[in-house]
């Protein structure tokens, strides 16, 4: 491969003379290079990589062979890739991503001979020369001219660098390379897999109440994040819901926020979140050069002619910086839904038509749409008697939406974490009435999100505290004498759930005593209050609060 390439305060100018070939000498072996998929498919995982799967036709010679595939993500994980259905014996494998670049092109070229141009002031002249790339560090570029040992951009001239070739071993493409045994010659479609880093999706729904205020048409998006250089055209693409075990990147693993063993789920979205950001700054910064190297001036960007190596650089301005760190959105076709498939244990969503996925791009796609959901909008309030004060319990009850997720209130489905936004009816159109998260939530799991805090309603707490002796005096358990009054300025009848908190030495605690009826729900104890409009009611219970033994305690 040959180029020419000139280099300046202002821009870089790459020419490719020549396209690589198929085949070339490697080694004294062959090369068989496959510039492209014939199909890719993409299925992303939440944990910030995604498995890409490609199938290639090459003609393979009938002796050992180097296969090189062009056109990989450059974030791959080589340990991750596997090749199949060549027919030959794979003796080793290799991942060249030394990337063409204005830094790389210098440092690689240390020992060559370059064509320096000078422009001289007042006269404009042009002046060429030949230099010798001595060294190239942080600390800037060094040439021997036949003027003697100089920086470059330190002269005061407008000047640039031509380069004659360009070095070998710089690739325009991330590449993967694997040598194959002999075998039969011919033409074979080989099928190449490995895992990526930097592609995330999430889910997000929308509920919008209808007129009776019980029913909600929900749908459920999908946003599928690459934030890579890579381009896919005409993929198939699909996600994978669902928490797998992974070990961090620091001991050899795919994770690149630690190992998630014994992470709960909260914990993971805010690394998931927080890795994104960070991968997608390292990947936009990684081939935006705005300071080459130090020394007496800093280069600014480089710019690649389009028309020349438009595949394989994109074209870099100052200008164009912030709209390549912009994350392009585009929705697909509401009418077609992401058809949701069992994985074993996890929730596979495919999406049914081949689309495009560039790179730095968002899309969204529906994955979930029940016209007629039964919901329940209520206010909710978590106190716990037996261990706070009265002034430490919030006054406020929270607004909720709970909805039975089975098949009896028009859902029945499994569903991935997200944030979950309501709208109601107003009389100027649906108004944004608060959003909550959702946990992954199976079939059969009630579903709470807290929406906002009401306005009219206001919780008022009286907490005795006494205790249970043996015929020893020794203290056999706790007593609680709660009591909650809740005034309602509204003009309509409300409900309101006081829910008992308990965790550790509590979980044994039983109601003695209550003026309303007592359930359990997600292991606390629960009471649902109905509130005239413009009154108050009071709620009043009694819990008992077994003393652990010692046995217990441990």
């Amino acid at each position: 491969m040959r180029a020419a390439f000139a280099l300046s305060s202002l821009v870089l100018a790459a020419v490719l003379l020549a396209a690589p070939p198929v085949r070339a000498d490697v080694d004294a072996g062959v090369e068989v290079i496959s510039h492209r998929p014939d199909a890719v498919s993409v299925t992303i995982y939440r944990d910030l990589f995604a498995l890409i799967t490609e199938t290639r036709t090459v003609e393979l010679p009938e002796g050992p062979v180097t296969l090189s595939f062009e056109g990989v993500v450059e974030t791959l994980l080589p340990a991750s890739a596997v090749v199949a259905e060549t027919g030959r014996e794979l003796e080793e494998r290799n991942y060249d991503y030394d990337e063409l670049s204005p830094n790389n092109l210098f440092a690689k070229s240390v020992g060559r001979e370059i064509v320096l141009t000078r422009t001289l002031p007042g006269s404009g002249k042009i002046v060429r020369s030949a230099a010798t790339i001595v060294a190239v560090n942080s600390a800037g570029i060094t040439l021997r001219t036949a003027d003697g040992v100089e920086a470059l951009h330190c002269s005061g001239l407008p000047e640039r660098a031509t380069f004659s070739e360009l070095p070998g071993d710089l690739h325009a493409k991330p590449k993967l390379s694997i040598r194959l045994g002999a075998g039969p010659a011919g033409k074979r479609t080989v099928r190449l897999s490995y895992l990526a880093h930097g592609f995330a999706w999430k889910s997000a729904y929308v509920a919008r109440l209808d007129d009776s205020g019980k029913r909600v048409n929900l749908k459920g998006w999908l946003t599928l994040t690459n934030v890579t250089n890579a381009t896919f055209r005409d993929a198939q693409v699909q996600v994978v819901a669902g928490n797998l075990n992974l070990v961090g990147e620091e001991a050899g693993g795919t994770s690149l926020f630690g190992g998630t063993e014994g992470i709960g789920q909260t914990s993971r979205t805010f690394w998931r979140e927080d890795g994104l950001n960070t991968l997608q700054e390292e990947l936009t910064n990684s081939d935006v050069s705005l300071r080459l190297f130090g020394g007496c001036h800093a280069l600014p960007t480089a710019d690649f002619p389009d028309r020349n190596i438009a595949e394989a650089l994109q074209r870099i301005s100052a200008e164009d910086i912030g709209e390549m760190q912009e994350i392009v959105t585009t929705g697909f076709r509401a009418s077609s839904m992401a058809e949701r498939e069992n994985l074993a244990d996890y929730q596979m969503y495919r999406l049914p038509w081949p689309t495009d996925l560039n790179a730095r791009q968002t899309k969204q796609a529906v994955f979930l749409d029940k016209p007629r959901v039964q919901v329940e909008r209520f206010y909710r309030q978590f106190i716990d008697a037996i261990d706070s004060d009265p002034d430490e319990i919030e006054s406020t009850p929270r607004l909720t939406l709970g909805i039975d997720n089975g098949k009896g209130s028009g859902l029945g489905e499994p569903l991935p974490e997200g944030i979950l936004r309501l709208y109601e009816p107003g009389a100027d159109g649906d108004l944004f009435s608060g959003e909550g998260s959702l946990d992954d939530t199976a079939v059969g799991v009630p579903i709470e999100i807290t929406l906002a805090g009401a306005l009219d309603l206001a919780l008022e707490y009286a907490i005795d505290r006494g205790e249970e002796t043996d015929a020893e005096g020794a203290r056999t358990a706790r007593l609680v004498d709660a009591q909650v009054r809740i005034a309602n300025a509204k003009e309509l009848l409300v409900t309101v759930e006081i829910r008992q908190s308990l965790h550790d030495y509590t979980a044994n605690a039983t109601v003695v005593r209550s003026n309303h009826r007592t359930t359990r729900k997600f292991g606390d104890y629960a009471w649902r209050v109905k509130v005239p409009a413009n009154a108050a009611t009071t709620l009043t219970y009694r819990l008992r609060v077994p003393e652990l033994d010692e046995d217990d305690e441990d």
